[in-house]
């Protein structure tokens, strides 16, 4: 990634962690492919969904306890957006 885009990562995540993620079922999650499967709405649908999912998930992250944020596997993922 480009210097500029990754100097950006921190502010995107805490933009869009203040979004919660769309519901989505076990059945809807599956039926996704076989009803309504096009290409376009599967794209929009993630383009909109990951940033949030990515962003909530990475906020958790940072509220582990101490102990566990030391932990090398957490440093590694920490280390890959800041």
């Amino acid at each position: 990634m480009k210097a500029a885009a990754l100097a950006n990562v921190p502010k995107h995540i805490e933009h869009f962690s203040k979004f919660s993620p769309s519901p989505l079922s076990m059945k809807q999650f599956l039926d996704f492919g076989s009803t309504n499967a096009c290409e376009r709405t599967s794209f929009v649908f993630l383009r909109q969904e990951l940033p949030v999912r990515l962003s909530n998930i990475m906020k958790e992250i940072n509220l582990l306890p101490e102990r566990l944020l030391t932990t090398p596997s957490v440093q590694l993922v920490h280390n890959w957006y800041v």
